[in-house]
């Protein structure tokens, strides 16, 4: 049988045309994944002005140095004043913060230059004690003499070798309930070794401020022998008179007179009536 070559000419031609026009259609796009987009970073913190430097707070070199050495005077050893509050300065502060009932911090404030300038003004002033008839003077070598006339005698160091450590006022005429508030006063103001304290009683008509001081001068730490460390010097005062002493606790913490044998009484708490404390005065 003779084939049909046309029919297959034909068949050829259009798978021919079929090839052409499939690899004549552009390639579909491959489908790519997008990247998420990264989080947004956390907004900073609003970031406030600086804190306002403390108004109240020492920071001239020159005025820390002359507090340094108005401590070094009234017994506190900071060392050489190099005007930087450095952990041995602060120390110290807070020493003589504790000993004066103030706030134990170790700041140099103005209000605490202030005290420094006013103790130390009283240690360089001499103290002339005005002695009325009947006061006792205690000196250094034991000798205990009761004025017989008002007169005035220096707190300084006396000719002949010895020197006053205690003037005590006279109480002769007192009610014994009075003379003994007196020394619980004191031994009270001893003990705390804070803000003056005011004592009055209803059996006398005199009033005493009661003022302690911490530390010695190096005359008084003489006068007071090896436990220096542990007295006081104390002072006090009614109306013009003044009444400075130096005393010395001994090992159940009863206050005595160097170089006499004067004891204060006890007990302290038991001030009663006869002394209060009132709030605390500027020295």
């Amino acid at each position: 049988m003779k084939k049909d070559t046309s029919a297959v000419t034909r068949a050829a031609l259009l798978a021919v045309a079929l090839a052409l026009a499939a690899c004549s259609q552009a390639p579909k796009p491959v489908a790519t994944a997008i990247p998420e987009p990264p989080p947004a970073p956390a907004p900073l913190a609003a970031i406030g002005p600086p804190p306002a430097p403390d108004q109240d707070l020492v920071t001239d070199p020159r005025a820390i140095a002359a507090a340094q050495r108005a401590l070094n005077i009234l017994g506190y050893d900071v060392g050489k004043p190099d005007g930087v509050i450095g952990p041995a300065t602060r120390r110290v502060l807070i020493a003589f913060q504790k000993d004066h009932a103030l706030a134990e911090d170790g700041r140099l404030t103005f209000s605490l230059v202030e005290r420094l300038k006013i103790l130390t003004a009283e240690l360089s002033r001499p103290v002339m004690v005005a002695v009325a008839a009947g006061d006792t003077l205690v000196y250094s070598d034991g000798k205990v003499e009761v004025a017989a006339a008002e007169r005035s005698v220096s707190w300084e160091p006396q000719g002949g070798g010895r020197s006053l450590v205690a003037v005590r006022p006279s109480t002769t005429g007192w009610p014994a309930e009075a003379k003994a508030g007196l020394d619980w006063a004191v031994t009270h103001a001893l003990d705390v070794a804070g803000p003056p304290l005011e004592w009055s009683s209803t059996g006398i008509a005199a009033r005493f401020e009661i003022r302690t001081y911490p530390t010695l001068t190096p005359r008084e730490a003489a006068l007071a022998g090896p436990n220096a460390g542990v007295c006081h010097r104390f002072e006090m005062r009614s109306g013009d008179h003044r009444y400075p002493a130096i005393a010395c606790p001994d090992a159940k913490g009863v206050w005595s007179i160097p170089h006499s044998h004067i004891r204060l009484a006890r007990p302290a708490s038991g001030l009663g009536p006869q002394a209060a404390s009132l709030p605390a005065i500027r020295r």
